[in-house]
């Protein structure tokens, strides 16, 4: 679905204008931004998608994510970041991100993204997001959402009134169950749902 309108929102001038050159040469119609006080000025247009880097001056990516679902803007929200630690990731998912995209990537993986990914339900929170996988049981569901907060396994082991050891036998149960190896894989996968 090419013609798409993009918001490109990077600091990086170099990076600002590939993206856009290699969009605009896929057919997409993009506009920039250099940081988040011009792309807030821009939210009153009409965007099919969003590309924000997390680390902005003015309002960063998270606080822009958050502007566009508090706002009710139903437009694809992905995020771009050099260092995809797992608080960012949840930061981004809980803001109402659809994706976490890490550097480098290719034009060619940006692409795919806007052509495949459609923008999540602005409704649907993170205990939604969890309860929508049928093959966990609540207990397993509860621990998901544990771990998605950022909760270390000592921390759930004392809220769910268990041993360290039963936490790290359940959450490599929920792994297998959902075909992650980590929590950060964990954490992609709700992010893209």
């Amino acid at each position: 679905m090419k013609n798409r309108r993009v918001l490109i929102v990077e600091d990086e001038a170099d990076s600002r204008e590939l993206l856009q050159l290699g969009l605009t040469d896929l057919g997409y119609h993009c506009q920039t931004a250099e940081d988040g006080h011009q792309a807030i000025a821009l939210l009153s247009e009409d965007w099919d998608a969003l590309v924000l880097d997390i680390v902005l001056p003015g309002f960063d990516g998270l606080e822009l994510v958050k502007a566009v679902r508090a706002g009710g803007l139903h437009c694809l929200c992905i995020l771009v970041s050099s260092f995809a630690d797992k608080d960012r990731a949840i930061a981004a998912l809980n803001n109402g991100a659809d994706y976490l995209l890490e550097k480098p990537f290719s034009i060619k993986t940006l692409d795919h993204l806007l052509q495949t990914l459609e923008p999540r339900t602005p409704q649907l929170g993170l205990r939604e997001r969890v309860a929508g996988y049928g093959m966990l049981t609540e207990r397993e569901q509860e621990f998901v959402f544990y771990v998605l907060k950022g909760l270390p396994n000592e921390q759930i082991a004392r809220l769910a009134g268990i041993q360290l050891q039963s936490v790290k036998n359940a959450l490599g149960r929920i792994y297998s169950k959902l075909g992650v190896a980590s929590r950060t894989e964990m954490l992609l996968l709700f992010m893209e749902h």
